[in-house]
């Protein structure tokens, strides 16, 4: 696999590439002035790779509305009242048909609603980290961050994005998230053997890891999904999961799917067999 930083392909991920390297030539490759990025240059390549973030929420009417019409206990219902319509009992049918209707549109509401306020809430989180951008020192939303981003780094922040380390000051990180190390690692500028263990790049600090202690600041290699955390978050199933309650519904509708289709069965064949 090859990926970019800047203008220079690196083989494997853009940490473990970019800790092989001296800084210097990081930042060459980045193409990072000594003042940081401009904020023009900061919008372009944020158009370029994309806002920094693994997984925004969004509500789906369409995704909603799957939910709701999946449930074996609709199909059967939906099935019976098809059987109702064509056997001739038309008002049973229509029963049917409207209160799978209301089932399905109260059900809709609910979690369509739900869903809007989880979104409403998801919008309303900020997170800020200070950056070196048009030769000073700002604040800028964590989203966008880009690859080239001079990150300042203090004890309690969780890393913003893949950095290779410029400078450091007693900096340690827990990096448990990543690799399950219960210890806080230590973190120096030094570049390390090329091809090194993720639990080994002592010269990055990892997007999603928290600053145990001293500070810092590095460079950012890699944003989103294209950072270690974002890796493995993308890797990840995006489906919600369901609870105790849900699974146990789900398999009580199929039962009785099954029990209804034996039944529908066994009825059809003695029907036939009595010539009714």
């Amino acid at each position: 696999m090859v990926t970019t930083v800047g203008a220079r392909p690196m083989a494997g991920g853009r940490a473990v590439s970019a800790a092989a390297l001296p800084t210097a030539q990081v930042l060459r490759d980045l193409q990072v002035p000594e003042g940081g990025l401009s904020s023009e240059e900061a919008a372009r390549r944020l158009k370029r790779w994309g806002p920094n973030a693994v997984h925004s929420h969004r509500a789906r009417a369409w995704l909603v509305l799957w939910h709701q019409l999946r449930s074996p206990l609709l199909g059967l219902l939906l099935a019976a009242a098809v059987m109702s319509y064509f056997v001739g009992e038309r008002s049973d049918a229509v029963i049917i048909a409207v209160i799978v209707a209301l089932s399905v549109g109260l059900g809709f509401v609910n979690e369509f609603r739900a869903e809007k306020t989880a979104q409403s809430l998801h919008a309303k989180i900020r997170h800020r980290v200070v950056v070196l951008r048009d030769g000073r020192p700002q604040e800028v939303e964590v989203s966008t961050l880009v690859p080239g981003d001079v990150v300042e780094l203090r004890l309690g922040d969780i890393v913003p994005a893949d950095l290779r380390l410029l400078q450091t000051a007693g900096l340690e990180c827990s990096e448990s998230v990543l690799t399950g190390e219960s210890l806080p690692v230590a973190k120096d500028t030094a570049a390390v053997p090329a091809g090194t263990a993720l639990a080994d790049l002592s010269g990055c600090a990892l997007m999603g890891t928290v600053v145990h202690s001293g500070s810092g600041g590095g460079v950012v290699v890699a944003t989103g999904a294209e950072a270690e955390f974002g890796k493995i978050a993308a890797g990840l199933s995006g489906h919600q999961l369901e609870t105790e309650f849900q699974v146990g519904l789900r398999r009580f509708s199929m039962f009785l799917v099954y029990v209804a289709g034996a039944l529908t069965t066994s009825i059809f064949i003695i029907n036939v067999a009595l010539h009714k």
